[in-house]
């Protein structure tokens, strides 16, 4: 499973967001994230809207910025696919724009689901979309890794009882990854595609 992030080209609205977050204080919410535990997901509200925030920016960017698939990323989904792996992506970008986006870039016919947050209304670090994704796959959460580029993919990968991989090469730099101690942690998709 992964969101859109480690895929695709995003970063000029990452900054700017990133900025956002700074200018009004948000970050506190991202240094609380992790002393939330899988089992008591109960105060996610203000992350989720810190989530729904982004989601927000990120569709208003795209109707001037059309992102581009990262280096290296078709190839990986393929032959993820080749070797029988199950796909799904799990987005807080809203249905309308993950859809369109996925079918421009060529990656909608090569994974098996795609899952928006937002219309389940359930926004990262919430972990509904991935644990909906282990049952309408029939898989053991063992069985699953999320793959994503922020710190939140790690949290909600880990709320849901998944492993989680992050990509540094994307909107969190890697230092934050490694602070947040994500399952896997890689510095670009190439090196994701070395891995077994």
């Amino acid at each position: 499973m992964t969101g859109t992030g480690p895929f695709s080209t995003s970063t000029p609205i990452a900054r700017a967001a990133r900025f956002t977050k700074i200018r009004y204080g948000l970050q506190d919410i991202e240094r609380k994230r992790h002393l939330y535990k899988v089992d008591e997901v109960k105060d996610t509200l203000g992350a989720e809207e810190i989530s729904r925030f982004y989601a927000f920016l990120f569709d208003l960017y795209s109707v001037f910025y059309k992102p581009r698939l990262k280096e290296g990323a078709l190839d990986l989904v393929k032959q993820l696919r080749k070797k029988g792996k199950k796909i799904a992506i799990f987005s807080d970008s809203n249905r309308y724009r993950l859809f369109s986006e996925t079918r421009r870039l060529g990656i909608r016919g090569n994974v098996d689901f795609i899952l928006s947050a937002d219309s389940i209304k359930r926004f990262k670090p919430n972990p509904t979309g991935i644990v909906a994704l282990t049952k309408k796959f029939k898989v053991k959460k063992s069985e699953c890794v999320y793959v994503g580029d922020m710190a939140v993919d790690v949290y909600t990968a880990r709320f849901a009882g998944v492993d989680s991989c992050a990509i540094a090469k994307g909107v969190d730099p890697y230092m934050l990854l490694k602070g947040v101690n994500p399952k896997y942690l890689v510095r670009n998709i190439e090196s994701l595609s070395r891995t077994k």
